[in-house]
């Protein structure tokens, strides 16, 4: 049995490492070629039947993995996995529209994401849907708030009423429930409780249910729709990664009460 979790574990690395920093993934990357490659050699030099069996199931783990990486690289399996969790555009208007924006890159400029639910978000405020536009950055310790930085030179851009969106920083914006809570506080004495909420992919999912807990009258506004969700990242493996993030976060969020 343990020899056989060697067929999995290539994959399941691939998996979980998605999930990390850029900082993190390099290192555990290079730590895992390196052991692979000790375990090669060990492999190699012994005539144990024992350890070739165990070093047959890791190579047959890695072409495991390299078959499912060749899948996901040219299919949006990410895409279809989200599907679900994909929810319709709200049509109503609400008391406040709330971006939740989605970090910055290692030079502390925006992804793909972040530029989709921000501009998204701006258009809604163009379209008059709500008189305020709130917009949630998130703090990392590796990059401080350089989140809230690009969005308020990105928000700058654009021909709006600049006293309408105010930009949410604080080192305790870590998670969606901390979002949440955080708006939560902020917004308790003024009666605003109707809110479209915009993020993407199916971010959208757990996050509706997170800040309806937290008692918001929650109108989904996604960036992607059942279609547009297959080609809503800059690479179908990112695609995957946020896929596979949110149905873990799904489950984590169902156990802790917060959904």
């Amino acid at each position: 049995m343990k020899r056989k979790f060697l067929i999995a574990l290539p994959t399941l690395y691939f998996l979980v490492t998605g999930q990390f920093t850029p900082a993190l993934k390099q290192f555990f990357s290079v730590l895992f070629l390196v052991l692979t490659i000790i375990f090669y050699f060990v492999s190699r030099n012994t005539e144990d039947q024992y350890h070739s069996h165990y070093f047959g199931n890791f190579k047959s783990g890695m072409l495991l993995l390299g078959v499912i990486v060749l899948i996901c690289s040219a299919f949006p399996v990410g895409g279809y996995l989200t599907t679900p969790l994909v929810m319709p555009h709200s049509d109503q208007n609400a008391d406040a529209i709330v971006v939740l924006a989605s970090g910055a890159t290692l030079a502390g400029e925006p992804g793909y994401s972040g530029f989709q639910r921000v501009t998204h978000g701006i258009k809604l405020l163009q379209e008059n849907r709500a008189p305020m536009l709130l917009i949630s950055t998130g703090y990392a310790s590796y990059l401080g708030h350089a989140e809230a930085a690009w969005v308020a030179s990105f928000t700058a851009m654009f021909a709006v009423d600049q006293s309408k969106i105010k930009i949410l920083v604080s080192q305790d914006i870590v998670t969606t429930a901390a979002e949440a809570e955080y708006l939560e506080k902020m917004l308790a004495s003024t009666g605003l409780k109707k809110i479209l909420l915009v993020t993407s992919n199916g971010h959208i999912f757990r996050s509706v249910h997170t800040f309806a807990r937290k008692g918001f009258e929650v109108l989904p506004a996604p960036v992607h729709n059942e279609e547009s969700v297959l080609y809503a990242s800059e690479s179908y493996l990112t695609s995957l990664h946020a896929a596979v993030h949110e149905w873990v976060g799904i489950v984590y969020y169902a156990i802790r009460g917060r959904i």
